[in-house]
C-alpha cells in the first residue's frame, strides 16, 4: 500500500513538474516587441490592410462611422488585427499596448460615409502626425474607394490606387475642381485645405 501511493505521488509529482516546464518554455519562447525581428514585408502588410479595409468599408458607410485598428505580426509571422474600434463620422481613437508576442506595425481606420462637409478622399493632417507619433504606417481607404499608404517613418502619404480600389460608397460623388493629387505631406495637406477651390 505504502508502495503504491509513493508510485502514485512520485508520478503526479512528475506531471506536475513535466507540466512546470512546458509552461515555462512557452513563456520564455515568446518575444517582447523589443525582441522582435520583424519578417513581413511592407507589400504584405499593404495588401493585408487593403482586404481589411475593404470587408469594414460597408459597415462604415451604414453607419456612417470610421472604423479603425491595429495590423500587429505574432511571434510565428502570422499577420493579425486588433479588435476593431468605433469612432464617430470624422474620428476614430486608436489606442493599444504592445504586448508579448505580436509587433504593431500599421493602424488603418475608414472615412465614414460620403459627406460634403469633410474632404474624406485625402488622409487628414491628423492621420499623418498620428502615424508618425506612433512610429508606424498606417492606411486609409476613402467613400471613393480610394486607398492610401502613410508612411510613418517620412510622415507622407501615397495613394495607393484609386476609385474603387475598395468597395465604394453608394452616395460617393466625385469633385471634378478639387481631385486628390497621389502624394502629400503635411504642408500639402494645409495648402489644400486651405485652397478656395475644395467646394464642389
Amino acid at each position: 500500500m505504502l508502495n503504491t501511493r509513493s508510485t502514485t505521488t512520485l508520478f503526479f509529482g512528475l506531471c506536475a513538474l513535466a507540466w512546470a516546464v512546458i509552461v515555462a518554455r512557452a513563456y520564455f519562447n515568446v518575444k517582447g516587441p523589443e525582441d522582435f525581428v520583424v519578417t513581413t514585408t511592407q507589400p504584405e502588410v499593404q495588401a493585408f490592410a487593403r482586404a481589411q479595409l475593404n470587408a469594414l468599408q460597408q459597415r462604415s458607410f451604414s453607419e456612417d462611422i470610421e472604423l479603425c485598428g491595429i495590423i500587429f505580426e505574432r511571434s510565428n509571422g502570422e499577420l493579425g488585427t486588433s479588435s476593431i474600434k468605433q469612432g464617430d463620422e470624422a474620428s476614430c481613437g486608436i489606442a493599444f499596448f504592445d504586448e508579448p508576442g505580436m509587433k504593431p506595425l500599421a493602424s488603418f481606420h475608414t472615412h465614414a460615409a460620403q459627406n460634403e462637409r469633410y474632404d474624406s478622399e485625402v488622409p487628414s493632417i491628423l492621420d499623418l502626425r498620428s502615424d508618425s507619433a506612433l512610429g508606424i504606417d498606417g492606411y486609409l481607404a476613402t467613400p471613393g474607394g480610394r486607398f492610401w499608404w502613410i508612411d510613418g517613418r517620412t510622415e507622407t502619404a501615397k495613394m495607393v490606387c484609386g476609385e474603387r480600389c475598395v468597395a465604394q460608397d453608394s452616395n460617393y460623388r466625385a469633385c471634378p475642381s478639387n481631385p486628390p493629387s497621389d502624394q502629400y505631406n503635411a504642408t500639402g495637406l494645409m495648402a489644400r485645405y486651405r485652397s478656395t477651390s475644395s467646394s464642389c
